[in-house]
């Protein structure tokens, strides 16, 4: 067995692992074994079942969530795998137990009339950083897709958007001043390519934005794109002057999705709208009804009988 750190381990992990996965997952690996790794972990010889099962235990006891835990569990199963096909530790069985994830949150989302406020309020005050807001609201797209907008993007003849990028800011541990960097990149799935209708009242808003070159990137104007913190922030600031509640800017996406169903669009045709890799997560996220459509449900079915 060769004395090697667990830091170079990790280190010799992240450029093998980085030819196969993106700059986005690599970015999300790397941040788990700088907070949750290194600080643990200085020899391969204190990995054992015993001390990674310790570790996930005190991170429950510091409420990460769920998703996190389970990340840091594939990191260090990945590196140790690795490590383990290198020659440098010895082959032992890690059964990680954490907690059963038993618990549903249903997504943010505006009310009906909490919208109807929200979208006239962006109507009456135009900017790039608004328009895009209501493209999240009315369209459904993700805040990277919203970023990453370029005029080329828009079919102005069919009226049509089309989904081809996103971006991200993602962790770089060289980053100056910021550990952290843009990176513009594919989207999150095949299926996430796509096109989606402009709402009429939207199409006639964005011609007003100006500087209708190409390759520039709608939202921000020139040729780099805008970065999702800023629009977050925009979104904070919206809220406030209308005096809701906080809420996260994805919540904009469940409130489009919960419109459209309420409008009674079919789950394949939503699915497609979002992006998803499947109807399943559709339904997955969305179909809970609500204790007024159960009862209209069971109403319609007594009819018959």
């Amino acid at each position: 067995m060769e004395n090697i750190l667990f830091a170079e381990a990790c280190r010799f992990w992240q450029e093998d692992k980085s030819k196969d996965v993106k700059v986005t997952t690599m970015a999300a690996y790397s941040l788990i074994i700088e907070r949750h790794l290194l600080p643990r972990f200085r020899t391969l010889e204190e990995i054992t079942p015993e001390s990674v099962q310790r570790m996930i235990d005190e991170e429950i006891l510091e409420k990460l969530k769920y998703n996190t835990l389970k990340s840091i569990i594939l990191v260090v199963k990945m590196i140790i795998k690795y490590c383990e096909e290198k020659g440098w530790m010895e082959s032992r069985v890690y059964n990680i137990r954490t907690i059963p994830h038993n618990t549903r949150s249903d997504p943010q989302t505006l009310s009906l009339e909490e919208e109807k406020e929200f979208v006239f309020w962006l109507k009456v005050h135009p900017s790039r950083l608004n328009i895009g807001l209501l493209l999240s609201a009315c369209c459904g797209l993700r805040v990277g897709e919203v970023c990453a907008l370029k005029w080329e993007d828009i079919d102005f003849s069919r009226q049509v958007l089309q989904v081809r990028r996103t971006v991200y800011r993602v962790y770089d541990p060289n980053g100056k001043p910021r550990k952290s960097r843009l990176v513009v990149g594919s989207p999150k799935t095949s299926t996430s390519w796509r096109e989606i209708p402009l709402p009429e009242f939207i199409f006639r808003m964005i011609p007003g934005m100006g500087n209708r070159h190409g390759e520039s990137y709608i939202l921000s104007g020139d040729d780099s794109p805008e970065d999702p913190q800023n629009f977050r922030n925009n979104f904070k600031r919206v809220l406030y002057a209308l005096g809701f509640p906080p809420r996260k800017v994805h919540s904009l996406r469940h409130s489009f999705a919960t419109r459209c169903l309420e409008s009674k669009c079919d789950f394949k045709t939503l699915s497609t709208i979002l992006g998803h890799s499947n109807i399943t997560t559709t339904l997955n996220i969305y179909a809970h009804p609500d204790i007024n459509q159960k009862r209209r449900c069971i109403e319609e079915m007594v009819k018959m009988i």
